[in-house]
């Protein structure tokens, strides 16, 4: 009980007070329990005679600000609000391009854009949102395809992890010979696609580079910087495409009666890149970020190929423009990743581009 306890202490010092002064002497001796009932903590505190395991508790929580908050103020900064109210508009599609098969069958297929616009209130790094798909709104079809992510940043250390499924048409432009002269489009119900996985980043340059300045904008880059990204990733794809749905005329671009091409697999890698934001202005932030990875892939029994192992490689860029006008912030930033199966009878490849527009108040 008394671990549960010291554990709950530091996580209120750290969301009360990180990163506070020290309080002044004329507290020594007041009761600790007051100062705890009336959620009065300061994880620098040295002067209120707290009991041993309330102690370690703010040592834990000090040692956590100072490993993992911690940033060279010449640089980075924060903005001293702890309430955050941000309206955002989300915009994605995806991309499958490739060769498919021994007869190498050229293919290239695209989602139609997705829209979403909603808003998010955050508390420190903790906050609640919701995102209205427009479509469903202004068409009143309700397109079948889901997204969720979200994401922990510190000085050192960033994971992010995501969810998407989609069933909604996409468009073919090229299949075989269809396509091959001039630009098609073809709208095709059969694709099914479902992804999810994590990053884990450790930033090198951390005192100095405040990656969440460009894609949060919960901090200011003040300077420019830039630092190496060391990272890990493990995620999941599975892109079902049903040709057999294709009308008959279609069919005949086939280059066999193989009509269910299946691409189910799971990547684990490791990522080197390099981040870099430059601030041309004191307002303004530009920022890019590219991180190749590569690692192992294994396809699962039901994938085309069935169950093997191969390698993986895959990337995932960054672009970011930010302003900052007192209390405001106004962000645009492009995240593209990108799967590329690789075999002897394939090459296919499918990416996700989200472009993301956000206005932010800081409250208070």
């Amino acid at each position: 009980m008394r671990h549960l306890l010291c554990i709950l202490v530091a996580v209120l010092a750290v969301l009360a007070c990180p990163g506070q002064a020290p309080p002044d002497t004329a507290t020594q001796g007041k009761n600790w329990k007051e100062e705890l009932k009336h959620l009065r903590i300061n994880i620098n505190d040295t002067v209120t005679r707290y009991p041993k395991f309330v102690r370690m508790a703010y040592g834990t929580a000090r040692w956590v600000v100072k490993a993992l908050y911690t940033y060279d103020t010449a640089y980075v900064e924060g903005f001293g609000s702890k309430w955050r109210f941000m309206v955002k508009c989300n915009n994605w599609f995806d991309t499958y391009t490739g060769r498919l098969t021994q007869y190498h069958m050229p293919i290239g297929m695209s989602s139609n854009i997705t829209t979403k616009f909603g808003a998010h209130i955050s508390y420190k790094g903790i906050g609640l949102g919701y995102m209205l798909n427009l479509k469903d709104v202004f068409t009143g079809r309700r397109l079948d395809n889901r997204r969720l992510d979200g994401s922990i940043n510190t000085s050192r250390i960033a994971v992010e992890w995501y969810y998407a499924k989609d069933r909604s048409d996409i468009n073919i432009h090229r299949l075989g010979n269809y396509g091959k002269d001039r630009w098609r489009t073809y709208e095709f119900s059969g694709l099914i696609r479902e992804a999810y996985g994590a990053y884990i980043y450790y930033f090198f340059n951390h005192s100095r580079y405040c990656q969440s300045a460009a894609y949060g904008i919960s901090r200011h880059q003040r300077r420019s910087a830039g630092s190496f990204i060391l990272g890990v990733h493990a995620g999941h794809q599975d892109i079902d495409m049903d040709f057999n749905l294709l009308e008959d005329r279609m069919k005949t671009y086939l280059p066999d009666t193989l009509y269910d091409y299946r691409f189910a697999y799971r990547d684990y890698s490791v990522l080197v890149g390099y981040g870099y934001s430059w601030v041309p202005h004191r307002r303004w932030l530009i920022n890019v970020t590219a991180l190749p990875s590569l690692g192992l892939r294994h396809s699962r029994p039901t994938n085309v190929e069935g169950d093997r192992w191969m390698l993986s490689t895959n990337f995932r860029i960054k672009i970011a423009l930010v302003l900052n006008r007192k209390r405001w912030s106004y962000g645009l930033n492009l995240v593209s990743d990108g799967h590329w199966y690789r075999s002897r009878n394939n090459s296919f490849f499918n990416s996700s581009q989200d472009i993301n527009f956000s206005v932010g108040f800081r409250l208070f």
